[in-house]
């Protein structure tokens, strides 16, 4: 990979990697409503990219499903999820998008997984399972396997996207964007007005100029800077080159809980998280050896 390049990947994972802090410190330490935090982040994402809108004939049912997989579900799991985990059991919970894709690309697309990913889908669950019974009660709310379950259904959502947007064609990433915010604006704003109250306390003089700048981080950093620079990432370099991007998000996000919110992980969390990286490592090395096969067939038919 290009210095270039390597040096792009290592500041998107940074940036996705500091968000689970970011999430943490804002929702559970601040007392922020994660909804409310995740709607105004939506929202404000949705209104910058709103020039950028277009109507696709023909593909948007596919947007809007992806929209509300990425843009709405995903996030209503997520940030109501760092109330009750901490930010490094969730940097490892997510990494279960890759196997709930694995599975749904198998019950909708049709496609064949063999046994190695099928072993390494079953072991990242077993590994999130694990992170679920190994609560540290001094940095995490009282529902901590309630907190792994949401971060899991999160990565479902993503993954429900994922499959979605796979059948889009001739949209770009930052229409992409702009529908998603917009989609999860429809949906998160009645849920949090629904579901939480004392919103205002976000602007209050003690909280306003921290979460402003979490703001500011979720939706110009994580959203634009990093989501945009995937893409460009993934126009120039094979997809199997540029997924384990993950697990260094995951490595960055368990770093960043333990050293800047002192968060302690139980030895069960650890072997949770070293099986569920085992298990994400299996599946890209097969995704990657497929890849590498079909050039190899490719070029001998040319």
């Amino acid at each position: 990979m290009p210095l270039r390049e390597f040096s792009v990947l290592m500041m998107i994972c940074t940036i996705w990697g500091l968000h689970f802090v970011v999430m943490k410190f804002t929702i559970f330490q601040m007392g922020i409503p994660p909804l409310f935090y995740a709607a105004l982040r939506v929202s404000l994402l949705a209104i910058i990219l709103l020039p950028f809108l277009r109507w696709h004939k023909g593909q948007m049912r596919a947007v809007l499903l992806g929209g509300v997989g990425f843009g709405a579900l995903n996030y209503a799991f997520m940030f109501p999820a760092m109330q009750l985990t901490t930010a490094s059991a969730a940097a490892v919970a997510i990494e279960l998008y890759m196997p709930f894709s694995i599975i749904l690309s198998v019950l909708i697309l049709g496609e064949k997984i063999g046994p190695w990913r099928t072993a390494g889908a079953a072991l990242a669950f077993v590994g999130v399972v694990l992170i679920g019974l190994g609560a540290p009660a001094e940095t995490a709310g009282k529902g901590f396997a309630l907190g792994i379950g949401l971060m899991a259904c999160s990565a479902m959502a993503e993954a429900v996207g994922a499959i979605a947007v796979k059948s889009v064609k001739s949209v770009t990433s930052i229409q992409l964007l702009g529908w998603f915010g917009l989609v999860g604006s429809v949906v998160l704003w009645p849920l949090s007005l629904l579901l939480e109250d004392n919103q205002m306390r976000a602007f209050g003089p003690e909280t306003r100029v921290n979460f402003g700048l979490a703001l500011m981080y979720s939706v110009l950093l994580v959203s634009l800077v990093a989501h945009g620079s995937y893409y460009w990432l993934l126009q120039r370099l094979p997809i199997h080159t540029v997924a384990p991007s993950g697990l260094m998000t995951t490595l960055i996000g368990v770093i960043g809980g333990v050293i800047i919110l002192g968060e302690t992980p139980t030895p069960i969390i650890w072997l949770g998280a070293f099986v569920t990286v085992v298990g994400i490592s299996i599946i890209l090395w097969r995704n990657r050896r497929e890849a590498n096969k079909g050039r190899q067939k490719d070029a001998k038919r040319t």
